[in-house]
């Protein structure tokens, strides 16, 4: 960089230009293994599902959505797809994250254990990379790298990040944190005081990608992005009189934000990808950025405060807004579905609000450990600095962070993002925190004068065995907490053994008898749906037969009517033992099926149409193929028929009840081959009679 010099501030001059001059210093051997060392912190939280993912030569992803991605890449592979002729669902959806998967596992292969491979590592990879930007942000923006290091640790444990980074939970929001985490770095850099040199346009072009990146990696990217606006407005106001600089730092993001802009309208118009809707979104970020750098060169040569300017700015963009409304529909449609997205109850766990499940301070607790409690004491203390210092970095971290902290009360989902910035400011408090009980140094901007020459104290100087000991305890309880509700949301997201070992078992099954999609389609509760079909059949694309129909059935008595609607539909039905079962009765199919194997018990007849062929050793676990099942009938003298039955894990008396009519008649379907015991008589059901629905008359 260039020389230091006096910008006229004073102590903010000096902060500005420590920070200014952090990248410069040569790391000394003792920061490199501190960051290392928070660095694999990060990493060793995300292995927590290690073995739940590589199983016996496999790989299984955690919970559902990551199979869609597995599924999307693996058709890439398969039909050599370019990006610019990739199906709508993705080019609509998320191009970059498919795109960027699709040319990650090319060194591994084209087959299923390589797309697995790297699709399961890539959150991990995502986290390194955000932690280390973290890092980055929080040395920038504070002056001092022991925040930067306090930020990782926070960031590692915080259980919102950390089990959607998790080995094999590969869905699209773990793309989203490194563009997220550049973005705002490269916003506090072009937005802080001080002196900037040629590093100011790589970081232009950094802004650029870091926006680029959020809106092409999901079709609801350009939600991510808003917050650069209010990132942008709130700076303009630390730039107009009394401010003595010479010049405003708004110029550079305005570029950066048209750079962004210019590579979505690229990508939109040379690879098709996203909606025009979605491609102008950064557009009017790039429109509304220019008014706010126009607003705040008037308000500054006409000398007005900063009260002036927040009047103009509302003004603006009530009159832009008005005027979208009447001129482009399309964006109206847009804004209204957005609004819809985030405030529909669909039922989805990670759509819920924060609260809805135990309550606001055990969800915030259990989502985002104690990272809000350590920012709540770096959020006033990072205001204050940035208002003394009138200094603009501070206010991105803040408005960022209450942004996504807006969001994650609507859907959790967002803990994610809130977490990178959540952990700046715990970062921050957590240091000044540990301070004020005198058991390190002040953190740079909490000092009442730091000095010249602050920023050749040592980075970071190890306290004596005392302290040593009391920052271990406190660091302890941090670190052991956010693992322990990290741990606990990335096992309930892991898929079991017992339940990949039933996946397992059905495509060997349906490999033998030459079943084909939809044939070998399975029905299972929704949330794993999408990883027994990848495995069983490959078609992991989508899930929505499963969460309308999969609940209605289990908890009806109507099993003749849902053979009607499966046949032809539904190869095999999976059941999984509850913990608790609401409403479950004994003649609710759920029952019927998973305790019983489909007989007949007390108070419930059995059922025809669900043959059983597997259960796990414990029975949590059953599948069910649908068969039009064999009809004996004729005249009979028994109540019931009856026959045994040994599949793969279990051995049961199978039992249909008859009901005969008066003259001695009776006629029912059973779904097993098998002798079965008529009164004294005896009946002999074959394979193929199940299979394709014979009559087998009762002599």
């Amino acid at each position: 960089m260039g020389a230091e010099h006096d910008t006229g501030t004073g102590q903010s001059g000096r902060i500005a230009s420590l920070a200014a001059r952090l990248p410069e210093y040569p790391s000394t051997s003792r920061l490199r293994y501190a960051l290392g060392g928070a660095l694999a912190l990060v990493v060793v939280v995300r292995l927590l599902t290690l073995p739940a993912v590589f199983q016996d030569g496999a790989v299984v992803l955690t919970s559902n959505d990551p199979y869609l991605y597995r599924y999307w890449v693996d058709l890439v592979h398969a039909e050599g797809l370019l990006p610019w002729e990739y199906p709508t669902a993705v080019a609509n959806g998320e191009p970059l994250l498919v795109a960027v998967l699709w040319l990650a596992s090319l060194p591994f292969g084209a087959g299923r254990w390589a797309s697995g491979f790297v699709i399961a590592w890539y959150p991990v990879v995502s986290a390194l990379l955000t932690a280390y930007l973290v890092y980055a942000l929080g040395t920038r923006v504070s002056g001092d790298p022991r925040v930067g290091l306090a930020a990782v640790v926070v960031l590692a444990v915080t259980p919102a990040h950390a089990y959607r980074t998790v080995l094999g939970f590969a869905d699209h929001h773990a793309f989203d944190y490194p563009w997220l985490a550049l973005t705002v770095y490269a916003l506090v850099v072009l937005l802080a005081r001080g002196p900037h040199d040629g590093r100011k346009w790589p970081t232009v072009g950094a802004l650029g990608l870091g926006i680029a990146g959020q809106v092409l990696a999901w079709e609801a990217g350009p939600l991510l992005i808003v917050p650069v606006g209010f990132a942008v407005a709130a700076a303009s106001l630390f730039v107009v009189p009394p401010d003595p600089e010479p010049s405003s730092p708004l110029a550079p993001v305005v570029m950066g934000v048209g750079a962004g802009a210019g590579l979505v309208a690229a990508a939109h118009l040379a690879l098709g990808w996203h909606s025009p809707v979605v491609a102008a979104s950064v557009g009017l970020l790039f429109v509304g950025s220019l008014a706010v750098l126009v607003l705040t060169a008037v308000v500054r040569r006409t000398g007005l405060p900063w009260p002036a300017l927040l009047a103009a700015e509302l003004a603006v963009f009530a009159v832009g807004l008005a005027v979208a409304w009447r001129v482009a529909p399309d964006l109206v449609v847009g804004f209204e579905r957005g609004i819809a997205f985030l405030t529909s109850d669909t039922g989805i766990g990670e759509m819920s609000s924060l609260g809805e499940a135990y309550g606001p301070a055990l969800d915030l607790l259990i989502i985002l450990g104690f990272a809000p409690f350590l920012a709540l004491v770096g959020l006033p203390l990072a205001v204050r600095a940035a208002l003394r210092e009138r200094d603009p970095a501070w206010i991105v971290v803040v408005v960022y962070g209450g942004y996504f902290a807006a969001l994650t009360l609507l859907q959790r989902r967002f803990g994610g993002e809130l977490a990178a910035l959540l952990a700046v400011l715990g970062g921050f408090g957590f240091l000044a925190f540990l301070s004020w009980l005198d058991l390190v140094r002040t953190p740079v901007q909490l000092r009442s004068d730091p000095g010249p020459e602050a920023g050749l104290d040592p980075p970071v100087a190890v306290p004596d065995r005392t302290r040593l000991a009391l920052i271990g305890g406190l660091s302890a309880v941090l670190v052991g907490s956010g693992t322990l509700f990290s741990g606990l949301i990335s096992r309930q997201t892991a898929i079991q053994p017992k339940a990949f070992g039933a996946a397992e078992w059905m495509r060997a099954y349906a490999e033998r008898r030459g079943w084909e999609y939809p044939e070998n389609y399975v029905l299972s509760e929704w949330g794993r749906n999408r990883m027994y079909n990848y495995v069983v059949n490959g078609e992991s694309r989508a899930y929505n037969y499963a969460r309308r129909n999969y609940e209605s059935f289990l908890f009806t008595s109507d099993g003749a009517g849902w053979y009607e609607e499966f046949a032809g539909r539904v190869g095999f039905v999976v059941t999984r033992e509850f913990e608790a079962v609401e409403n479950a009765r004994s003649f609710h199919l759920y029952t019927r099926l998973h305790d019983h194997f489909g007989s007949a018990s007390d108070g419930a007849p059995g059922v025809g149409h669900y043959r059983a062929v597997y259960s796990s050793r414990d029975g949590e676990y059953k599948v069910f193929t649908v068969v039009p099942g064999a009809t004996i009938t004729g005249s009979m003298d028994a109540t019931r028929v009856a026959t045994d039955v040994s599949i793969d894990g279990a051995e049961f008396e199978y039992v249909r009840g008859v009901d005969p009519d008066g003259d001695g008649s009776a006629s029912v379907t059973v779904a097993h081959p098998g002798e079965y015991r008529v009164g004294d008589r005896r009946v002999s059901v074959t394979e193929r009679a199940v299979r394709t629905g014979d009559t087998i008359r009762v002599e």
